[in-house]
């Protein structure tokens, strides 16, 4: 079944919609490049990322794999990672040419992704197993896979303290992941933990079970 095609603007100072903009089919995930002023949408019906021009809301696209379904963006080298959940992949997208410069193959199902810009790794939760993936963004490739809980299905990155975080829906856990070692510890919290952010200012990291 088709779903959406678009992404609604909401102007805050009014809190109303003031644009509209036509992307793929069922748009799953936007992401904002503050640095250049660009959003992403994966579109995971139509294997493609619209590239929104936040300044006149022009849109292009980019094809990447099949069912983009996470992205998260590089600020620093200016580099978009779309987690195509279908095929296993991730498509890395150049910011400066909207063009695909690399495609990398990661575990099965993969649904979420983190960037951490000061080391330039990558996180992938690959939620059909019990692993993250890491890549390298100097070369893109694949570094490690790190062992987690069942069903990893959202991730969050502490950026000071270089520790990511993993919430494991099908087991009831947090994974807290050492970024200097690619070592996991394990926090109990409630069922199905479903999403995790982090507040870098206080270290402390909230889960939504």
């Amino acid at each position: 079944t088709t779903r959406g095609t678009t992404v609604s603007v909401i102007d805050l100072t009014t809190n109303i919609v003031s644009d509209s903009i036509a992307v793929g089919s069922n748009p799953t995930t936007a992401a904002v490049n503050t640095v250049t002023n660009e959003v992403y949408v994966a579109n995971s019906q139509s294997n493609s990322v619209s590239v929104i021009n936040a300044s006149t809301n022009a849109v292009s696209s980019v094809t990447v794999g099949n069912g983009p379904k996470a992205m998260d963006i590089n600020p620093v080298s200016n580099t978009i990672y779309a987690v195509n959940q279908t095929d296993g992949t991730v498509s890395v997208i150049d910011g400066t040419t909207a063009a695909v410069s690399a495609t990398m193959t990661v575990g099965a199902d993969p649904q979420a992704v983190a960037v951490n810009p000061v080391t330039n790794s990558i996180y992938v939760a690959n939620t059909g197993g019990t692993s993250v993936s890491v890549i390298d963004g100097s070369t893109n490739s694949v570094s490690a896979t790190v062992t987690v809980g069942a069903t990893p299905n959202a991730v969050a990155i502490n950026l000071s303290t270089n520790t990511i975080y993993v919430a494991n829906y099908g087991s009831g856990m947090v994974s807290a992941i050492n970024g200097a070692t690619n070592v996991a510890t394990s926090v109990p919290v409630g069922t199905d933990p479903n999403a995790v952010t982090v507040n870098p200012l206080t270290n402390t990291i909230y889960v939504a079970n």
